[in-house]
């Protein structure tokens, strides 16, 4: 925990400028300036191009993992016999994964680090994913998918953290939902995948493809650097001077005298425990960041999980069924970009509010066509205003907690997401049992948007190009 005299300490520290602008060359270091705030100064550059790119990967591949569930859903059910409340539930299996998997590896992170617990979630998902191909019934396939869920969660919290961490202030928003984007552009690989092969070579040949994932390690241990607010929080002043040479040389800048001095911070605080985030300051935005997570995912995967199977019943073919969801993931990763980009220009609270009032009407006009063209439009509408919000999230989760309990406030908001992900496709399957109409069922899932409109305007700070540490002062003071 950050004690005052600390936290006083290091405002003053911060605010300290040198007159030298990151990435020129400059002789020797001033004691006053802190890696941290050049970090957060930095323009666009290699390093950025690289991190994106492998946290993208990352992103893709628990993205197709995820998803991939929903491409083979209706071929399951016919072979296993299920009810759409149980397919539900086998749904929801790799969300309680998840939302055990980013609980775990969050609180894991923030003790032992980002990079190591990344390439556990990574290899985690790669390998349980894929062995559901071998599954002989509906029981060992959820208890797989479990499993594989616990690296999802994992992978998703950490990936956004580091980007948050290495992120200049003015461009974070923009980098991460870029990064964060390929979540649901590994839906929509799934459902080319699914499209392509699954009509040929049955549902189990699509699970194949989770293990993938696993070839990135060599990469991540190779380029991925380990947060340098994280060993400095830590006092690992040597291993945090050999990954800012690390980001120099990838950013081809010119090596600057870096000395421990410039990484200095209060000692990072006790052990990351749940009610560090309940802390005066923070428990208000926790408890508003986690409701709003909550019912993002509820409306997202109760429309999601079911959108193949009520296309396919309402008379569209299972590969046309799939093209719907292909478009929603296309526009959900074009979206996030662009949300990004609304975020770090106009703020974060402004921003998602308009975003989730258009994403619940978007969802209203998706029930209410009929037609082909219509059906598409609203396809792309809900994955812009709708799918993509949780990279908005993964933005605002990653600034709000101090460096040493990051990790696990981000695992555990995520978390407190996946309880609407394991609602969500439950939820829909027992309307599906019911007499509701297609549009009521839409309509049905409209209502969290609205409440996420009432979320977000009660945060208490509007974060706009704020440094990591600004955030923390302004909830802390």
């Amino acid at each position: 925990m950050f004690c005052t005299c600390g936290a006083v300490g290091l405002k003053k520290v911060l605010y300290k400028r040198s007159s030298s602008i990151p990435g020129e060359e400059t002789e020797g270091m001033s004691p006053t300036i802190l890696v941290f705030d050049w970090l957060d100064k930095l323009k666009f550059n290699r390093f950025h191009i690289i991190l994106t790119t492998l946290i993208g990967l990352i992103f893709i591949a628990g993205g197709y993992n995820s998803q991939v569930v929903a491409y083979v859903l209706p071929l399951a059910l016919k072979e296993w016999h299920l009810t759409p409340l149980a397919a539900g539930t086998m749904m929801s299996a790799s969300h309680f994964g998840l939302m055990l998997g980013a609980i775990g590896f969050g609180m894991a992170s923030d003790r032992i680090g980002r990079k190591k617990t990344i390439m556990l979630a990574v290899a985690s998902l790669s390998v349980f994913s894929s062995a559901a191909y071998f599954a002989p019934n509906y029981e060992v396939f959820c208890l797989l998918r479990v499993i594989a869920g616990l690296g999802i969660g994992g992978a998703v919290p950490l990936s956004s953290t580091i980007v948050s961490e290495f992120a200049p202030a003015a461009i974070r928003a923009r980098l991460l939902t870029a990064a964060a984007g390929g979540f649901t552009l590994g839906w929509a690989v799934a459902g080319l995948i699914g499209t392509a092969l699954i009509p040929d070579y049955g549902w189990r040949v699509v699970l194949l493809f989770g293990f993938l994932p696993v070839f990135l390690l060599p990469m991540l241990q190779f380029y991925l650097p380990e947060s340098i607010r994280f060993l400095a929080g830590k006092m690992r002043y040597d291993e945090a001077l050999r990954e800012i040479k690390r980001v120099e040389k990838m950013g081809r800048f010119e090596h600057k005298e870096w000395k421990p001095d410039n990484f200095a911070q209060p000692h990072a605080g006790p052990r990351a425990k749940l009610r560090e985030l309940f802390r005066p300051g923070l428990r208000g935005m926790t408890l508003l960041v986690w409701c709003s997570y909550l019912f993002n995912f509820l409306a997202i995967y109760g429309l999601s999980t079911w959108l193949p199977s009520l296309l396919a019943n309402a008379g569209f073919s299972l590969a046309k069924s799939f093209s719907y969801g292909i478009v929603q993931a296309i526009g959900s990763t074009v979206g996030g970009f662009f949300l990004g980009c609304i975020l770090d220009i106009f703020g974060r609270k402004r921003g998602l509010c308009l975003t989730y009032f258009l994403g619940g009407l978007s969802i209203i006009w998706f029930g209410a066509v009929t037609s082909e063209v219509p059906l598409y439009l609203a396809g792309l509408a809900t994955g812009v205003f709708v799918v993509s919000v949780p990279v908005a999230l993964h933005v605002v989760a990653g600034e709000t907690y101090p460096t040493h309990i990051r990790s696990t406030g981000a695992g555990w908001a995520y978390a407190m997401g996946r309880i609407g992900s394991i609602s969500g496709p439950i939820a829909g399957g027992a309307i599906q049992m019911t007499a509701l109409s297609v549009s009521q069922f839409f309509m049905l899932f409209s209502l969290p948007c609205f409440v996420c409109v009432l979320l977000v305007a009660l945060y208490p700070v509007a974060v706009r190009k704020d440094a990591l540490e600004t955030v923390t002062a302004k909830l802390l003071k």
